[in-house]
């Protein structure tokens, strides 16, 4: 027999949107944003604003306005 059977299978995330993908959060009533960059879908406590749209993080917002530029998003 090989080893493979005593691998733990991974278990199921559920649906797209079910759950926060960066804490990993997930409820009935929660609200989700999904990230225009990256596609990941982020709960109101872990979404970062800017520019009038919710992102997973700096990193994707300063992709989005500007593209890869050397310039950094200023919190306001």
């Amino acid at each position: 027999m090989g080893n493979w059977e005593d691998e733990e299978e991974a278990k199921p995330k559920g649906e797209p949107g079910e759950a926060c993908d960066l804490c990993g959060v997930k409820g009935f009533w929660l609200h989700m944003s999904k990230c225009p960059m990256c596609h990941k879908f982020v709960c109101d406590e872990c979404r970062y604003q800017y520019g009038g749209k919710d992102f997973c993080g700096r990193h994707c917002a300063n992709e989005f306005f500007w593209g890869g530029e050397d310039g950094e998003v200023d919190d306001l």
